[in-house]
């Protein structure tokens, strides 16, 4: 069985995705976090359906732990620290229990079942060491998943939230073992991020693009 956590924060907890509220504001800016983490429990509901793995929330504060928020699956603690440090945490914990591991975010509303289906096959049945890395469109990366352990010191020398975030983590595992892309998704960090979206959404998925469309959101 393979874990799958997703990283999260709480609304009322923390800052919820600040660059973006600084251009639509706050409360809108974290309904549109609220839809993409619903969003994404769906995702993982179906992809469960179809292949062997355990859905987690990796859930930024500890006191969002006991949130009714994230009532839908287990939880794990993303620990103390910057992102990779954060990231470590959690895909450690993962591969001491599981011997494999699945990361990812919550703000890629095109996230699709198939990936994450795509994800679990290639580290299950890898017998060498294998990784999957799914890039962002502005340089960055939704999932990341592996079959073996990673040094702190690899995470943490990654310059995260760049344009080429994706491309040094890609160098940095390949040294490890085999690398496999994912289809390329788009998370959405800034207004511009937001547009690009919903521009995609409308011509893959209108139902998506209407809800988010309702919010009002730009």
């Amino acid at each position: 069985m393979t874990p799958v956590a997703v990283f999260v924060k709480t609304p009322g907890l923390s800052p919820i995705k600040t660059r973006l509220a600084g251009s639509i504001g706050r409360l809108k800016a974290e309904q549109f976090y609220q839809v993409c983490c619903r969003w994404t429990e769906e995702v993982l509901i179906e992809a469960q359906k179809r292949v062997s793995m355990k859905p987690f929330w990796a859930v930024a504060e500890t006191q969002g732990m006991k949130s009714e928020i994230w009532k839908t699956f287990d939880k794990i603690e993303q620990g103390e620290g910057n992102l990779g440090e954060r990231l470590n945490c959690v895909y450690q914990k993962m591969q001491r229990e599981f011997g494999k591991a699945i990361v990812l975010g919550a703000d890629s509303p095109e996230l699709s079942s198939d990936w994450i289906v795509s994800a679990v096959k290639e580290v299950e049945q890898a017998s060498q060491p294998k990784f999957v890395l799914g890039k962002t469109l502005d340089g960055g990366f939704y999932l990341f998943g592996g079959n073996r352990s990673l040094s702190k010191t690899l995470w943490t020398s990654i310059s995260y939230s760049e344009n080429t975030t994706g491309e040094e983590l890609k160098r940095a595992v390949a040294a490890e073992g085999e690398v496999v892309e994912l289809p390329w998704g788009a998370d959405v960090d800034w207004v511009q991020d937001l547009q690009l979206v919903m521009s995609r959404l409308k011509q893959n998925d209108y139902q998506k693009y209407s809800a988010l469309l309702a919010l009002q959101l730009i």
